[in-house]
């Protein structure tokens, strides 16, 4: 695991090189190289976490045998041993570098598709002079570019571009679509000419620097509708394709190890994990000194039953504090997700422990296990019965009664009824609705660049369930979950890795009937009815917490100060962007009993914050 930076252009030199790649140390503090070419010009940094094959043989940037190519490389390949055995060649090292080096050689571009990992990949022709760019298939690892028609910059962290002094000009519909979402979608940043390469994704830049986009991995073209697969046969399936999995992501020369939330996800990767090895597995966890946000006991309880090596870190409010305005050091543009605080609190304490460690990220998408599915269903409900106007009586009558009612009547409250599951997604996030996000811009906003590839997804004759799971897992699971824990994780040097997210598990899972995923109201059925075979039925059985940080209590007591720095009229006023009597309004109706505005205090707050870190 690393960090990777470069460019092709003609104004910079190797000292900004070093510069820019620098940036990156969180990433790889093991080892630092460079690849700096003024003729060409190009230049290719790297900075090195050390997990496979730990001598300097496989520093990186490395060269290919033939001498022609020059690859830059972060993540991991799993089954690099495998794609080995078929090409030819007397290797130098043991590391997966200098094989997804030779693959490309061998296969060209076509090498992408023999990876099973996560990857984010540079390779500089020399002959052709053309820079080819990869990202692994579900957008586990990042990689982002700045391309004005002469200068061509990548990097794996944004903050990493930002360096070489290139125009910052603020994308202002990102904006808004942070404040609807919590993040921001598809390609864009939050500054205009900086990009995300998509997942499935490559981008060419040949010696006349036209930038071509291509994608090698589509998703849609994987899911050939529900299949008829009986339980017990999917079942079987199920657990062979994750335990492979977890089987791969034990590859390494450093200590592994596993996150444990006591949900579902964690707990079927770790009780796989542990039937798999020969001693005791190390698990880590944290909790919450706020009782109904701590789920330890839950972990703590499956690491009895599994008996792993476990690791618990209680989290306080004091600790939050002081790691709260930090966040926008490693989150460099806008995230309103408050759980990347324990996130990085558990990795931190995790890496104190071992280098690698598994996550459940991923079934929650691949196996419908969020709220706003249940929220579909009610909304679909009063739909049937009154229509458009049903709805706006219903969100009328929730409107006067308790603040859970009251974020009830904001879900009912929907603009528009073809797309009412995006309002509804939003709203289960506690975002801002397109109606308010108008009134805090003082101008008209409808959502529609998270829709770009829902059309394709739209048009296929599947259960509305089917269509949200595919589109979240393009969509939320890169940009937003897997988003969190790369940058959290790297931030300390811990690298993360996500079984759930095997291409091969992933193809199987999309293609399950419905059933196997919701069946008779009970979430992740599949997954459930797996995890029962290891676990005690009342830990498996039970109302889902998620990974919550406590922020609406926290910002009424010890971080209520943010509120008075960050959203004060100066501030609000200099940004030059947000009504500011929407936001004291807001915020008035926060510090006075409706707790539901949360996370919209928050997302203004982190957004200010960022805004005078890298604004």
């Amino acid at each position: 695991m690393c960090g990777i930076a470069g460019f092709v252009s003609n104004n910079f030199n190797q000292d900004q090189l070093v510069g820019m790649t620098d940036t990156l140390i969180h990433r790889g503090p093991d080892s630092k190289g460079y690849f700096f070419d003024e003729q060409s010009p190009i230049g290719l940094g790297h900075r090195r976490l050390s997990i496979v094959d730990l001598t300097n043989e496989a520093d990186q940037p490395m060269t290919s045998h033939c001498g022609r190519y020059v690859m830059v490389f972060n993540g991991e390949v799993y089954n690099f041993e495998e794609i080995a055995k078929n090409i030819d060649r007397k290797w130098n090292t043991k590391s997966d570098t200098e094989v997804i080096l030779e693959a490309f050689v061998e296969y060209k571009s076509d090498f992408v598709n023999y990876l099973n990992g996560m990857f984010a990949i540079a390779i500089w022709d020399k002959k052709s002079k053309q820079l080819s760019l990869f990202r692994d298939r579900f957008g586990i690892k990042p990689l982002l570019y700045y391309f004005d028609g002469k200068n061509f910059v990548f990097a794996s962290e944004l903050k990493a571009l930002l360096f070489l002094g290139l125009p910052r000009e603020l994308n202002k519909e990102s904006v808004k679509d942070y404040l609807f979402l919590e993040y921001i979608p598809n390609d864009q940043t939050i500054f205009n000419n900086y990009f995300k390469l998509k997942p499935g994704h490559c981008a060419i830049l040949n010696e006349k620097k036209e930038l071509k986009i291509e994608q090698y991995y589509s998703l849609i073209d994987q899911f050939s509708g529900p299949n008829n697969i009986a339980e017990g046969e999917a079942l079987e399936e199920l657990k062979e394709k994750l335990t492979q999995s977890v089987e791969y992501r034990k590859m390494g020369d450093v200590p592994i190890g596993s996150f444990l939330s006591g949900g579902t996800d964690s707990s079927l990767i770790c009780s796989i994990y542990q039937e798999i090895s020969n001693q005791p597995i190390e698990t880590f966890n944290i909790g919450f000194d706020v009782a109904k946000f701590d789920e330890s006991k839950y972990a703590t309880r499956v690491a009895q039953h599994l008996k792993t090596n476990h690791h618990r870190q209680m989290v306080t409010e004091k600790e939050a504090k002081s790691n709260v305005e930090n966040i926008v050091n490693s989150y460099d543009e806008p995230f309103a997700v408050p759980s990347v605080i324990p996130t990085t609190i558990l990795s931190e304490k995790t890496k104190e422990h071992v280098s690698v460690a598994l996550s459940g990220d991923g079934g929650d998408e691949l196996f419908m296990g969020y709220g706003y599915y249940n929220w579909y269903n009610r909304v679909e409900k009063l739909k049937k019965i009154g229509g458009k106007t049903g709805l706006k009586i219903a969100s009328a009558l929730l409107s006067y009664s308790n603040p859970k009612h009251k974020r009830a009547s904001r879900v009912m409250d929907i603009p528009s009824m073809d797309n009412s599951w995006l309002h509804i997604l939003s709203q289960e996030q506690y975002m801002f609705t397109e109606k308010e996000i108008s009134e805090l811009f003082s101008e008209t906003y409808v959502h529609s660049s998270t829709l770009q590839n829902w059309n394709e997804i739209n048009d296929l004759p599947i259960h509305p369930f089917q269509k949200i799971s595919l589109f979240d897992i393009q969509n939320y699971l890169s940009n937003d979950l897997l988003h969190k824990v790369d940058i959290a994780s790297m931030s300390t040097g811990l690298e993360l890795r996500v079984p759930l997210l095997d291409h091969n598990l992933v193809e199987f899972a999309i293609n399950l009937p419905l059933e196997l995923k919701v069946n008779e109201g009970e979430q992740k059925y599949l997954l459930k009815k797996l995890l029962s075979s290891y676990l005690p039925k009342d830990l498996v059985y039970r109302q889902k917490w998620g990974f919550p940080a406590p922020m609406g209590v926290w910002l009424l007591n010890d971080l209520y100060y943010l509120i008075d720095k960050y959203l004060n009229r100066q501030i609000i006023n200099q940004m030059g962007l947000f009504n500011y009597n929407f936001i004291e309004k807001l915020v008035n109706e926060f510090k006075n009993g409706h707790d539901y505005h949360f996370k919209r205090v928050w997302a203004l707050i982190y957004f200010s914050m960022w805004y005078k870190k890298w604004g």
